[in-house]
């Protein structure tokens, strides 16, 4: 590998001299660095008590890319050199860093000079000596502008539903608590936005509605299917009462939190006395066929066009949802994929950075004497916490995306994994696999795996078990897996009603195989966790070959 300027560095001034830190330490940054999409450059103090006399000693190539020049261009200037940017936080900071010793982060700096081009840059600054020090930075200006163009579009479209005039369009919090309102529902209702905000919406119900909660239970639909539909008599501020179609959606954030509700209103009393009229067309027909043909015909084609709306607005909600399944189905992918591009980025360039410092260390350790004791210690303390670096990068590194599923297959990786829990929790954990190989493709191994993972921690968060079993069985063109725990239990209903996560999850990689997810429990006698899916044609037809056949 070359050898790096600043690994030779040696600089004195007149009165005294430089120290940098220790050449071997600064020889293993370089190509940890030179890959960071971060831009990273590090500085010398040569005057303590001037910040314009830090000089660039190096600079990676993101850090040159931002500057529009190069590292070798950069190395050698010194803050001095940028007028605009001694007119920032960073010179004085950077003195304050090596004077205390500590790491600052600067947040958002603004900066531009003739180098560089106006922007915010996100700044943190890491003390390596008592005169050496690095900062790195990152270009956010895109995204400020991003985050900018998102609050404007945000703006324009609340503006838009407050200028709606023909439909009653406002949001409830969590609870039912009327949050916003627009133009259309002060028009439909009679209540302008001081009088209702705040109220809890079943104020629009009438008495015998409130009685049997109607209110709470669209609510709870809404939470259970995402949306609720119905219709009924509302009731405006001066009393009267309209027949409405109402539409409630709940709004949730991208982790599944529920925000609160987005209510739609819509006044049918028109459509409602229409189809009242033509009931009572239908029981005058036989006296008076001859004169109503004409209104019946006309009233019928409504209809028609109605049904014809609805089953066009039927099947885009489909398509929508097919949409939305698919669109899961890929996350979970991408979700996958950056997991075991992390796990092995983790395992190869820090697992290996952290053995090449270990190296370095017990070669440190072999040529101190017996009388440097302390040092000795120094060494071995280091060389115990680089260990426990190792340890941590491999777990973390696992837990992202445990290697024996990609080399070993399902099987192994369940084996591990029971192993892994039994290891950490003190509970026994056994896995029954079926005698023939059985090994399948990523997708089905992958949701398998994922499964038994938040199975095993729901056991070890909840159930105060003291056993738990999994099996996995192929049952003639299926392939079932199940887990169970002697614990506590729990009651089904009341997990859906609370909709945990983790069991929507495993509920939502079942769905995406077009397999079937169950959980069986009973307060006291413990949980069975069953997931049941088609094996491809291929497997059932036992011609698939197993994936480390073709290694």
């Amino acid at each position: 590998m070359k050898t790096r300027r600043i690994a030779s560095l040696e600089i004195q001034d007149a009165n005294t001299p430089i120290s940098l830190p220790n050449p071997t330490v600064l020889g293993l940054y370089p190509e940890l660095l030179r890959k960071l999409p971060v831009g990273v450059v590090l500085l010398l103090l040569e005057n303590p008590s001037d910040a314009q006399t830090f000089r660039i000693v190096d600079a990676n190539r993101a850090a040159a890319k931002i500057a529009g020049s190069t590292s070798e261009m950069l190395v050698g200037k010194t803050l001095a050199d940028f007028p605009k940017l001694l007119q920032t936080p960073i010179p004085g900071q950077s003195l304050a860093a090596l004077r205390s010793g500590e790491a600052r982060n600067l947040g958002e700096v603004s900066f531009t000079d003739d180098r560089m081009q106006r922007g915010v840059y996100s700044v943190r600054i890491f003390p390596l000596s008592s005169n050496f020090l690095g900062v790195a930075f990152e270009d956010i200006t895109d995204r400020k502008n991003s985050e900018r163009t998102l609050r404007d579009s945000e703006e324009r479209s609340r503006l838009l539903v407050e200028g709606v005039q023909e439909y009653a369009i406002f949001q409830l919090d969590p609870e039912g608590h009327v949050a916003s309102w627009n133009a259309g529902a002060q028009r439909l209702k009679g209540y302008d936005s001081a009088e209702i905000i705040g109220k809890h919406f079943s104020v629009f119900y009438p008495e015998e509605d409130k009685m049997i909660d109607k209110p709470r239970h669209i609510l709870a639909s809404a939470v259970r299917h995402g949306q609720s539909e119905d219709e009924g008599w509302r009731v405006r501020k001066d009393g009267s009462r309209f027949w409405a179609n109402v539409i409630i959606t709940a709004l949730r954030d991208p982790k599944g939190n529920l925000l609160g509700f987005a209510k739609l209103t819509r006044d049918t009393t028109e459509n409602r006395e229409k189809a009242e009229a033509l009931t009572k067309a239908k029981e005058l027909l036989e006296l008076r066929v001859e004169q109503r043909t004409a209104v019946l015909t006309r009233v019928n084609q409504e209809m028609r066009t109605e049904i014809a709306e609805r089953q066009h607005a039927e099947e885009q909600l489909r398509k929508s949802r097919d949409q939305l399944r698919a669109l899961a189905a890929r996350l979970q992918s991408v979700r996958e994929e950056e997991r075991t591009y992390i796990a092995r980025e983790i395992h190869d360039e820090l697992g290996q950075a952290c053995t090449a410092i270990k190296m370095d260390l017990a070669m440190i350790g072999h040529k101190l004497t017996k009388r440097q004791t302390r040092l000795q210690a120094k060494v071995d303390s280091a060389i115990q916490l680089v260990d426990n670096t190792i340890l941590a990068l491999r777990r973390i590194a696992s837990e992202l995306r445990p290697r024996t599923l990609d080399d070993l297959g399902l099987p192994a990786a369940l084996e591990a994994q029971a192993q892994e829990f039994e290891s950490r929790t003190g509970i026994p954990c056994s896995v029954t696999l079926p005698p023939e190989p059985l090994l399948l493709d990523t997708e089905r191994s992958t949701a398998i795996f994922r499964i038994f993972q938040e199975s095993l921690t729901n056991v070890a968060r909840h159930a105060h078990a003291s056993r738990v079993e999994a099996r996995l069985q192929r049952e003639g063109d299926r392939l079932i897996f199940q887990v169970f725990d002697n614990g506590t239990g729990f009651d089904p209903e009341s997990a859906k009603a609370g909709k945990s996560l983790g069991l929507v999850g495993m509920q939502e990689r079942a769905l995406l195989l077009n397999g079937d997810f169950k959980t069986e429990g009973v307060p006291g006698a413990g949980t069975t966790v069953t997931l049941t899916i088609p094996l491809p044609p291929s497997v059932a037809a036992g011609k698939l070959r197993h994936e480390d056949s073709d290694r």
